[in-house]
């Protein structure tokens, strides 16, 4: 991916209004290892799975268990730069 299209990412995930249980899912999928990512196939939700986790996404917004953009941009800056120690 170049640089520019890494900036929209960033950009794009700047935006979204992400749950603790969102954050969590994200930044675990930035750090798993590659080999873990070739030698499992994704696995699909059901329909009712899916239904599932919107659900428990509605109740932690209305919780306000969310966080502002400028949290968001704090937290993945502190990963980006556990990366860089590594």
């Amino acid at each position: 991916m170049n640089a520019v299209s890494m900036n929209n990412l960033w950009s794009y995930l700047q935006g979204l209004s992400l749950t603790a249980s969102n954050r969590k899912w994200l930044a675990e999928k930035l750090i798993e290892p590659l080999e873990e990512k070739t030698a499992t196939p994704p696995v699909l939700q059901t329909w009712e799975e899916a239904l599932s986790d919107l659900d428990e996404s509605e109740k932690e917004f209305e919780r306000g268990d969310v966080i502002s953009g400028d949290e968001f941009n704090v937290q993945c800056q502190a990963l980006i730069d556990s990366f860089a120690t590594r």
